[in-house]
This record gives structure tokens, C-alpha cells and sequence, in this order.
């Protein structure tokens, strides 16, 4: 096994509360990688294989997992689509003492990784101002329809409650630039002027 000198950042959060948009924030930072998972949900919209995520179908899937290939998996939203953060990807990060790995899974991914021996990973956790801003985002993105909605807001407030119970490290996203600089300024990340590389000039008030 390839040694592990790098630092490993778990980020978890409902949907809806901004945590790709965070995470996409910090990708241009020299020092930042970002886990790309395997799924095999379908792919959306101008998603790009490997970009995105590893798209394959289940029989595949199946097949990577009796491999020993993932780290940890789960059927994050419990609709059947399969999700998997890949052993080999961590290793290759992780050889560099510089670097940033981020993990964006689940709190019951993130509690199971915290659970693996060797990889002592750092557990951040995106949280909205309220229920009520998070519903207006999730009414927002126009993608779900009611009952997945009330799914999700019911999901979000168990997931907060065990944020909170497994010790996780709790930024508000009320604001994506000033979460952003939070969520930098945790990491390390911050360059000279305050700002993550690769943060835009302008402000920005959209947190979804």
C-alpha cells in the first residue's frame, strides 16, 4: 500500500445546501483534489464520465465491490443507484503530503470512513441557515417534485442531527463566498489576499 501522507477531508450536507458548489470552489486550488465517485445511476444533463463521476452499470459495480475496490459504498438516496469512493484513487492523493483530498459522501459515508483503520479522515459538514432557506433551494433547482421534496427536508433534519452527534465540523452556508472563505480558511487553503485560489473576484449571494 502506497503510504499516506496527504490530508483526507470528508464533506457531507443535505441537498440542497450548497456543498458541490463549495467544493467546486476549492477544485482550482493547486493543492485540492477531489474524489470522483462510482455510480450507477444515469448520467444527467452534460455530466462527463470521469469528470463528474465513473458511471457503470450495477453488474459492474458489483463485480468492483467483490474486488475490494471501494473504500466504502451506499445507496445514498435509497433509490436503487449505487455509489463508491475507489481505494486507488485515495492511495495515489494521499502520496503527497501536500495534498487536499476531498471526499464528498454521506454522514453515514463519512461515519464509516471515520470507522477505517488508517485513514483518520477530517468530517465537515455544509449546513443550511434554516429548514426554510433549504426547502426554497431544493423548490429552486425545479428538479424534484413534492414528495421528493418533503424526502429530502426530512432526510436533511436526520442527517443534521447526526452531523452533530458524530462530532463533524459545521459551516452555515448562508452565503457561498463567505462559506467558501470558511471552508478554505479550515483547510489551509487561503491565500494571501483571504481568498481560496480559484475563488471569483466578484461577490456572490447564490448558495445553491
Amino acid at each position: 500500500m502506497t503510504p499516506r501522507a496527504g490530508q483526507l477531508v470528508v464533506i457531507s450536507g443535505p441537498s440542497g445546501s450548497g456543498k458541490t458548489s463549495l467544493i467546486d470552489r476549492l477544485r482550482s486550488h493547486p493543492r485540492v483534489r477531489v474524489s470522483i465517485s462510482v455510480t450507477t445511476r444515469p448520467r444527467r444533463g452534460d455530466e462527463v464520465d470521469g469528470v463528474n463521476y465513473h458511471f457503470v452499470d450495477r453488474e459492474r459495480f458489483l463485480a468492483m465491490k467483490a474486488e475490494g475496490r471501494f473504500i466504502e459504498t451506499n445507496d445514498v438516496f435509497s433509490d436503487g443507484h449505487l455509489y463508491g469512493s475507489l481505494w486507488s484513487d485515495l492511495d495515489e492523493a494521499l502520496s503527497d503530503p501536500d495534498c487536499v483530498y476531498i471526499m464528498e459522501v454521506d454522514v453515514t459515508g463519512a461515519e464509516n470512513l471515520a470507522r477505517t483503520e488508517g485513514l483518520a479522515p477530517r468530517f465537515l459538514f455544509i449546513q443550511p441557515p434554516s429548514m426554510e432557506i433549504l426547502e426554497q433551494r431544493l423548490r429552486k433547482r425545479q428538479t424534484d417534485d413534492e414528495e421528493a421534496i418533503a424526502r429530502r427536508l426530512g432526510r436533511a433534519s436526520a442527517e443534521i442531527a447526526q452531523a452533530h452527534a458524530a462530532g463533524a465540523e459545521m459551516i452555515v452556508n448562508d452565503s457561498l463566498d463567505k462559506a467558501t472563505e470558511r471552508l478554505a480558511a479550515l483547510l489551509g487553503l487561503n491565500g494571501g489576499d483571504g481568498r481560496p485560489a480559484g475563488s471569483p473576484d466578484a461577490t456572490r449571494t447564490d448558495v445553491t
